[in-house]
């Protein structure tokens, strides 16, 4: 090392310090290094002692300045985990959970002491304990509650469902602080995986493609029907409905093991009894043989009911049916483990119901189908 290259700081650097003392364990004079660097005898056999180099316990060579501050670290650790222990937190938690603790073990041990292990700003602490909850904090606790209560009976729901409930219980929020709040809280909806897509084809007497913006002014100008499967106990169930294209309220239903015609027919004598249809109803499905059977066909002609049938292969054209059956699994029938027959249908029976009277709607303005269907009744009084 060039020593002529060392200046005499006012305040001496750790490289510095070590240099001077690498000097003089090489053999330079101790007097010579002093004059020259204006180094205080008392301070320069300080240097000497604290950045000699001895042997650790271990066996490992390093410098009495390193094994204190290794001891120091050692001891800060124990404390670290002795803290952690007591006050049940981790170097994950978060401020506010460290805030809580140090104010709950204050008791036992110093301020001093538990902001240091840990590593709490004790300013912070003190500001914290003598903080007075704002009308700001107050409204974001009631808020979370209130999604929590929401999210807790309707577990499928999003940040925009829950917001469209909270504007219905007359509380006005923004879909965003409601989705920031579901992340803080860990408030997830719980749905199940998404039906695949299938890919389009050619067109088949869709009558409803011409005639769907008729059909929604009113409701029981058209309805829709599909059939989907679920695979229970070794045994395959079929589950055909029916759903007003106007409110999208899920008319009529029917299980059966078996795909067949009766499975259509019950489901559209159950739907037409309960809500007897004008003539010239368009009954819009795809082109599955159930729907293009002639039993089914010819029933459907008896009644006066037109019949309308997406294009091959082109679930898009019957999308609101398709949505219907991906809603119920993602947020029914894939959400639950069924344990007998009676139990999976009791299921799809209470979540219809649910569906029908209670869920909101996106595409109806965050409204339910039984409310749309009640709104059009009382106007049309």
């Amino acid at each position: 090392m060039n020593t002529d290259t060392i200046l005499s700081p006012k305040k001496y650097s750790e490289k510095f310090k070590k240099s001077i003392v690498s000097m003089y364990l090489r053999g330079r004079n101790g007097k010579r290094l002093r004059d020259k660097y204006f180094i205080p005898k008392n301070t320069f056999y300080y240097w000497i002692e604290k950045y000699k180099k001895i042997h650790s316990q271990d066996g490992v060579i390093i410098t009495k300045h390193d094994y204190k501050k290794l001891q120091w670290e050692n001891v800060r650790m124990q404390k670290q985990l002795e803290a952690y222990r007591v006050t049940g937190c981790s170097p994950q938690s978060t401020d506010e959970d460290k805030l809580v603790a140090v104010d709950k073990y204050r008791s036992l041990y110093s301020i001093k002491y538990l902001c240091d292990v840990l590593n709490i700003n004790r300013t912070k602490f003190y500001r914290y304990i003598a903080h007075e909850e704002t009308k700001t904090e107050r409204r974001t606790k009631r808020l979370i509650c209130m999604i929590k209560d929401i999210a807790a009976k309707n577990p499928c729901y999003g940040s925009k469902r829950i917001c469209h409930e909270l504007k219905r219980q007359g509380y006005v929020t923004s879909y965003k602080t409601v989705s920031h709040l579901m992340q803080d809280n860990d408030i997830q909806a719980v749905i199940g995986q998404k039906p695949p897509r299938q890919n389009r084809n050619t067109l088949n007497d869709n009558i409803l493609k011409w005639q769907k913006k008729y059909a929604l002014s009113a409701p029981d100008i058209a309805w829709l029907s599909a059939i989907t499967e679920i695979k229970l106990f070794g045994t395959k169930f079929y589950i055909c409905s029916i759903e007003d294209i106007f409110s999208r309220y899920a008319i009529s239903y029917t299980i059966l093991p078996t795909n067949d015609s009766a499975l259509v027919a019950n489901t559209f004598m159950d739907a037409y009894t309960k809500r007897n249809p004008p003539y010239g109803l368009i009954f819009h499905s795809d082109n599955g043989a159930n729907f293009t059977a002639t039993a089914i066909r010819a029933l459907l002609k008896s009644y006066g009911i037109r019949q309308s049938f997406s294009r091959i292969a082109t679930p898009q054209d019957n999308g609101h049916m398709e949505s219907f059956f991906a809603t119920l699994k993602k947020e029914e029938l894939y959400r639950k483990t069924y344990h007998s027959p009676e139990d999976f249908f009791q299921s799809v029976k209470e979540y219809i119901e649910y569906y029908n009277n209670s869920r909101l709607h996106s595409r109806l303005g965050y409204k339910t189908p039984k409310e749309v269907l009640d709104e059009y009744d009382e106007k049309h009084k």
